[in-house]
């Protein structure tokens, strides 16, 4: 129950924003923040 909740759409969402917001780092692949949400849309079904 509590895995459904943290992989909802929302949730997901709600975290997207918030490193948007942030302007994090990229992480240790080296892909910049402001390719993040393109990345995602094109792999949701494989990453979900």
């Amino acid at each position: 129950m509590l895995m459904k909740q943290l992989l909802s759409r929302e949730n997901l969402l709600k975290a997207l924003k918030q490193v948007e917001k942030n302007k994090g780092s990229h992480g240790v692949d080296g892909m910049p923040v402001e390719s993040l949400r393109a990345h995602i849309q094109h792999y949701w079904t494989s990453i979900r």
